[in-house]
């Protein structure tokens, strides 16, 4: 593992065995004093390039500032040099010769790791050769999600397309997602239409995935494989014509209710207001469908107070309502709250 304050430590004593201040160090490698300073204190690291240029400068390899231990401090040569298995990968990725790297890896897979350490220095086409000249070698996941920051979509998708569906797993593709382009994930996406990969994988490419293509794929589903939980998940990234098809599929009884609460935030309001009149049809009383008031239209809430104000619902209606109407609506139910008390001969509160 790469400690950026071990680094910061072997470039200060190295400095210090040749007298030299900070600012002479930084005029050395056409940088400014704080850079210099975050270096050797690990709060920041040098890029490759600057590291190699730092080694030049000290006449000594990229491996020796990464993983030897701290010089002694009385000036002597580094001590404890040691001789780490990625010292070459690094010292090949320095010189910028890929294949070299890539030869070693296919040798020694175990120097993938050293690869991977080196990724967020190097730049991104350095990392690209490397793995452009490795046909055939066998990516494993964990290593596909540590490298995908560090490669472009078609290199990623190169060696991700190595990987047998059957090895493939949902948190992993969720992580890669972000780096592929969309068209690539929609060919996921067909997958899980064809049952390649199993519907749950949809909750982790939704955030990425094309509304319309996200749209395409849980419509073609059958409705046994969608269940509440993936639906649920899903919602926030489905157009509102898309999931209210969906609740209609669902109004044959598999979808409890409270399910229905659940999805109201991102379901039409036509939608909304045809679940309330049907849920008023079936129970009756405000208990039942109170909970999607906040989600209706104005004009369904308006329907339901004339309603009320009618008789053709119990006055118990009227707390349940008041919270969602508007002023205008407010004003109009005292208003005819007080009339009908005056017409039975009853002073109004505001006559109290």
């Amino acid at each position: 593992m790469i400690n950026p304050r071990r680094t910061g430590a072997n470039i200060s004593n190295l400095r210090k065995q040749r007298d030299w201040t900070q600012s002479k160090l930084a005029a050395q490698l056409n940088v400014t004093n704080q850079a210099v300073s975050r270096w050797e204190s690990g709060v920041t690291f040098p890029d490759l390039a600057i590291l190699v240029h730092i080694a030049q400068v000290f006449n000594v390899k990229v491996d020796e500032l990464l993983n030897s231990e701290p010089a002694a401090a009385d000036g002597s040569a580094l001590a404890g040099v040691q001789s780490r298995p990625s010292g070459e990968v690094i010292d090949r990725l320095a010189e910028g010769k890929v294949e070299a790297v890539a030869r070693l890896i296919q040798n020694l897979p175990g120097q993938l790791e050293a690869l991977i350490e080196l990724a967020p220095l190097a730049p991104p086409s350095l990392i690209k050769g490397v793995i452009t000249n490795m046909p055939g070698f066998q990516f494993d996941l964990k290593h596909i999600e540590e490298l995908a920051p560090f490669l472009d979509s078609d290199t990623l998708l190169m060696i991700l397309e190595r990987v047998s569906s059957g090895e493939m797993n949902k948190s992993a593709l969720g992580t890669i997602a972000p780096f592929l382009k969309a068209d690539d994930l929609d060919r996921f996406a067909k997958q899980v239409i064809d049952g390649t990969l199993s519907t749950d994988y949809l909750e982790e490419l939704a955030p990425f995935l094309r509304r319309e293509t996200l749209d395409r794929s849980v419509e073609q589903l059958r409705q046994d494989t969608l269940g509440f939980e993936v639906l649920e998940e899903l919602a926030p990234h489905l157009s509102k014509e898309t999931l209210s098809r969906l609740v209609a599929r669902y109004q044959d009884g598999s979808l409890e209710f409270e399910q229905v609460v659940y999805l109201a935030p991102f379901l039409s309001k036509d939608t909304v207001d045809g679940l309330i009149e049907s849920r008023l049809a079936a129970e009756g009383n405000p208990g039942a469908v109170e909970e999607l008031f906040p989600f209706a239209s104005k004009e369904k809430i308006g329907s339901l107070l004339s309603r009320t104000l009618e008789g053709t619902l119990g006055e118990e209606w009227l707390s349940a309502l008041a919270p969602f109407l508007d002023r205008r609506a407010l004003n109009e139910l005292v208003r005819q709250k007080i009339g009908g008390e005056k017409k039975e001969g009853q002073p109004s509160s505001m006559e109290k």
